[in-house]
């Protein structure tokens, strides 16, 4: 029997998110949950290949013939010794008290602070990336940002913008503006931002399967975790990830956590928006449709509309 939203995205996800197979709850092992493939390609015992880099989730370990062997959320039996823990990202973004976005995250490890506004000087000091720095000004010249200690090149910075509400958006209504230049993802409620973050978008330029399509989405469908690759397609560096978590489709890509890079504020995915662990369980709970108590999917109506995603 199909889910209740396998209608609504039929042919919807293609390069970017290829499959969509919920993925049975279950309780998770001692230790670290997700793991990935190691240097060297192996085969489940079902006959999957699984190369480099392909991610799974272990929710039990075994011993059987003398070798630890896990079992994957999808119920595949892999050794453990071809596994690495993944090490998923502890960024997460920041919760709005006085709705304002005053603030950027520093984009790179070590980025420079000068004293002036020019990257020719010698810097004053060097901030880690993701730092997150209040910004004393907006007016710099061209191409900077003042902080407390000096200035800071726009490239090293991603810094959220206010945008004003959707028409599709109602007084007090939840919905997401997804900002491609920055790497940002702002939550409001009506006119009010009251969650900022970073994001992956797409790696493609505007209008190709990679890119992360502009303009005003909906949430269609909701799944605690989603299965997904592109195994199917050939020409295309493949991938394969077992129980995405918290993830949100708006056509056919989707909003989700990810536990196989630590890359926000920069374009990484296939077309995706891609979330830290933290951010995309904040964000599923914020968004429309709501998951009921028990339930790990959920599909929007025409009478019940998920919430708002504006790319642009």
């Amino acid at each position: 029997m199909k889910p209740a939203w396998a209608g609504l995205l039929a042919g919807a996800c293609l390069l970017g998110c290829a499959k969509r197979e919920p993925t049975p709850s279950a309780a998770p092992p001692a230790g670290p949950r997700y793991y990935l493939v190691g240097e060297n390609a192996i085969q489940t015992r079902d006959g999957r290949k699984l190369l480099p880099g392909f991610g799974v989730v272990v929710v039990d370990q075994h011993v059987f013939g003398g070798e630890r062997l896990g079992r994957t959320s999808l119920g595949r039996e892999v050794a453990m010794k071809d596994l690495r823990p993944a090490k998923p990202s502890r960024f997460a973004g920041v919760h709005l008290q006085d709705a304002k976005l005053d603030f950027g995250w520093v984009a790179r490890d070590r980025a420079p602070v000068y004293a002036e506004p020019d990257t020719n000087g010698k810097p004053v000091a060097r901030r880690p990336r993701y730092a997150r720095l209040g910004l004393a000004s907006r007016d710099g010249p061209r191409g900077f940002f003042r902080v407390a200690e000096g200035w800071m090149s726009d490239a090293d910075l991603r810094v959220p913008h206010r945008s004003p509400r959707p028409a599709e958006v109602g007084d007090g209504e939840p919905w997401l503006d997804v900002e491609l230049a920055t790497q940002t993802l702002v939550a409001y409620v009506g006119d009010k931002p009251v969650f900022a973050t970073l994001v992956a978008t797409g790696v493609g330029a505007e209008g190709t399967v990679f890119a992360t399509p502009r303009g005003i989405h909906r949430v269609r469908a909701k799944l605690l975790g989603a299965t997904m690759d592109n195994l199917e397609h050939t020409d295309v560096v493949p991938y394969y990830y077992e129980e995405v978590p918290f993830t949100q489709y708006i056509g056919r890509v989707a909003l989700h956590g990810v536990f196989w890079h630590d890359q926000f504020g920069a374009p990484r995915s296939h077309g995706c928006i891609n979330l830290s662990l933290a951010d995309a369980e904040w964000l599923f709970g914020f968004t429309e449709p709501p998951l009921r108590n028990g339930e790990t999917e959920a599909a929007a109506t025409d009478k019940k509309p998920g919430t708002v995603v504006r790319v642009r």
